[in-house]
């Protein structure tokens, strides 16, 4: 027959109530397999809020653990259990809290029968800290997830928002190629089909100068939209090299002089002897061009131009100043789009691109400076070009 006696090293009935008593701070007792408590220490008794004369005979069912652990529970105490087995449960005090225990148990033979003595240790703060923890890695893999999902709803609008400026460059740059190819095309045309007749010479000669302007602005307008392709791609390869600022802005000022002149403008250039700048020559003097042109076109008869440059820290400021009709803040924002023209640009320049100042911006930005517009409607314009001192 096979015995009931636990295995492992026995304990007599002596050892385990010497076990019990030396160890008063621990909460230990001995429980049958059909979960009836036979004796236990005062710790025990505290922990499951009885007085000791009523904890003998007791059934394990009736000492507050939770309902939904209870039957796991007995069924363990009456399995028996390895020797030195652990398990943790949660149980409600005397006094309402709930705690939760680690509970070791080994078997043992006491007073004639197989039997559990089972130890117990508070471990509430440790499960308590694993529950702060579990609930952290909970809310940052929900943050992740939600950065993830901005990060990916950020890519898709801002591919969004790409997909609908490339539509609107593409609108536009249809439209500004169409008109000057229309105008080719009609005087072509005429010319061609002899409209006034063999004998009016003069028209035709007319015509063929507007063929040969509406060319000209349709090859600007190109070269414009190479430049800008260019340095939006980061194709653009700059030449910097030292030289004269003075005589760059002396040659600029020159060269819008006569436009100038028929619009009764004032030009003036200030700028310090033996300043220098370190960058791309053709490229700076593009983009002073571009600007000094735009003063030219929208400053009324009688208005003023002044050009200057300067050395400021840790850079050097080109600055030109107009009195003309000036902009708000959102027609400086549409100015700076590519083929952005205000009411005012296509009131004083209708055969602008729209392209000239965007240009600028981007090859200010490719020397590592900065462009700065600061404007008001009716009171003129004054922008500025930054360069760093040195590279």
């Amino acid at each position: 027959m096979e015995s009931t006696r636990p295995t492992g090293e026995p304990m007599d009935e002596r050892a385990i109530d010497e076990v019990l008593c030396i160890a008063p701070g621990i909460p230990m007792a001995v429980v049958t397999r059909g979960g009836v408590l036979l004796t236990a220490n005062r710790a025990m008794a505290d922990l499951l809020g009885l007085p000791m004369a009523s904890v003998v005979g007791r059934s394990i069912a009736t000492c507050h653990l939770l309902p939904d652990q209870l039957a796991s529970f007995l069924h363990q105490i009456e399995r028996g259990g390895d020797s030195g087995a652990v398990s943790e449960w949660q149980m409600r005090c005397a006094d309402g809290r709930r705690i939760w225990i680690s509970l070791s148990t080994k078997p043992v033979f006491y007073r004639g029968a197989p039997a559990l003595i089972a130890a117990c240790q508070d471990i509430t703060a440790r499960k308590d800290l694993e529950q702060q923890v579990a609930d952290l890695e909970s809310r940052l893999a929900r943050h992740t997830s939600e950065l993830a999902s901005n990060e990916l709803l950020i890519k898709q609008r801002a591919a969004e928002a790409a997909n609908r400026a490339k539509s609107t460059f593409l609108a536009s740059m249809s439209h500004e190629l169409r008109s000057p190819l229309n105008s080719i095309l009609g005087f072509a045309e005429m010319i061609r089909d002899l409209h006034f007749g063999s004998e009016r010479y003069e028209k035709y000669v007319q015509y063929g100068g507007f063929i040969h302007k509406a060319g000209t602005h349709l090859l600007e307008l190109i070269d414009d939209i190479l430049d800008l392709a260019k340095v939006e791609s980061g194709k653009l390869k700059l030449s910097r090299n030292p030289f004269d600022l003075a005589e760059l802005l002396h040659e600029c000022a020159q060269m819008a002089r006569p436009l100038a002149d028929r619009r009764e403008l004032s030009l003036t250039v200030d700028v310090p002897t033996g300043l220098t700048l370190d960058a791309d020559r053709l490229r700076t003097k593009q983009m002073v061009i571009n600007l000094l042109s735009n003063a030219v076109k929208f400053t009324l008869p009688g208005g003023s131009i002044a050009i200057a440059a300067r050395a400021a820290e840790e850079a050097i400021e080109l600055t030109i100043a107009d009195t003309g009709v000036g902009m708000t803040p959102e027609e400086i924002a549409l100015a700076l789009e590519p083929f952005g023209r205000t009411d005012s640009a296509e009131e004083n320049d209708p055969t602008g691109t729209g392209l000239g100042l965007p240009i600028v911006q981007n090859l200010i930005e490719a020397h590592g400076g900065r462009f700065e517009i600061h404007s008001e409607a009716g009171r003129g314009t004054v922008m500025r070009l930054v360069f760093p001192a040195r590279r």
